[in-house]
């Protein structure tokens, strides 16, 4: 029989995944680009989450927490699989499962073409800018909180996604979208 520990330890997880799960999985779905692999890297966050719940001293949010062991998880699978450099067309179902439903048929096709381009964008980013960028999304972090998890000081983070940021203008103004 399982102790009570365990159940409320379960039950805690299942409140997390809840709470946490889409962001964890979105995110590991940016940093590896591949559906069948962001999920088995979000089931490893989770399952590690299980693992160390006890160990968490609450030094930064649950989602920076959890975003940071997707980080490191992800960033494994990039290199063991030699997919630094190898780029994977942006699920555009995801894109258009994302529509504003109170938007009209071709406020939504708009929508979901540049949410496409942004996609498209984010993944020829290097991988520390799509890292940097991605995480501070992800989290709302400040640059401070970040820069324990990245190995970077918060100079070079706010560097990082300021540069991503000129970068997605530029690829998206390429593709023809612009401020107006």
């Amino acid at each position: 029989m399982r102790s009570p520990d365990d159940s409320e330890r379960r039950a805690r997880i299942a409140e997390l995944i809840a709470t946490h799960g889409e962001a964890v999985y979105g995110f590991c779905l940016r940093m590896v680009r591949d559906d069948a692999t962001a999920h088995d890297i979000w089931q490893q966050t989770f399952f590690e989450a299980y693992r160390d719940l006890d160990r968490f001293e609450g030094r930064a949010s649950v989602r920076s927490w959890l975003i940071g062991i997707a980080r490191h998880r992800c960033l494994d699978t990039l290199k063991r699989i030699g997919r630094l450099q190898k780029r994977i067309e942006s699920d555009e179902e995801a894109v258009l499962a994302h529509a504003d439903p109170d938007a009209g048929p071709g406020e939504r096709l708009d929508r979901a073409r540049l949410l496409a381009a942004l996609e498209r964008c984010i993944e020829r980013l290097p991988d520390h800018m799509r890292a940097a960028l991605l995480e501070r999304l992800a989290t709302g972090a400040t640059y401070e909180e970040l820069a324990g998890a990245l190995g970077a000081t918060a100079n070079t983070l706010q560097a990082r996604v300021a540069r991503a940021h000129k970068h997605l203008k530029q690829c998206l103004e390429k593709q023809g979208w612009t401020d107006d």
